[in-house]
């Protein structure tokens, strides 16, 4: 899930990567770029033709998640280290969302109010954060089933 994510090489990026590890759709919440962007679908490299990429609202989210029993999972440098937490896959739910955040801003007030869960890549204290596509990347890699 992208919240509010803007660059469109780093939007078709993740939906490429979510589309290579395995992830069932990519979904954008308001304030994200259009994923028909000209620019996104070209960094998604065809992706978008094999691959679910739409629009959510927060509504839709918030009903979805409930409907399906589907887990939301956060990232943040706040939360808990996923390091921690993937390895011990009993502690992954089998339906789990993860949201990524803004570029600049992070995570939206909505996303923290509705997460079930923050998790954060544990990175050198030197290195403030890594490029959201790299991130999601990573995080995808290790939730994998």
């Amino acid at each position: 899930m992208l919240d509010a994510v803007q660059d469109p090489g780093n939007v078709g990026t993740i939906v490429r990567t979510a589309s290579a590890l395995g992830a069932a759709a990519v979904a954008a919440l308001p304030g994200t770029v259009d994923l028909w962007n000209a620019k996104v679908v070209r960094s998604s490299m065809g992706a978008h033709f094999h691959h679910p990429a739409l629009g959510c609202t927060w509504e839709g989210l918030t009903s979805f998640l409930s409907e399906h029993d589907v887990a939301l999972w956060a990232a943040d440098a706040s939360g808990e280290p996923l390091g921690a937490v993937a390895p011990q896959r009993s502690t992954v739910p089998a339906r789990l969302a993860i949201v990524v955040g803004n570029e600049g801003g992070g995570l939206s007030t909505q996303v923290r109010q509705r997460a079930d869960k923050l998790v954060a890549l544990e990175i050198a204290a030197r290195v403030e954060s890594l490029n959201v596509a790299v991130a999601t990347g990573i995080m995808l890699y290790e939730l994998r089933p």
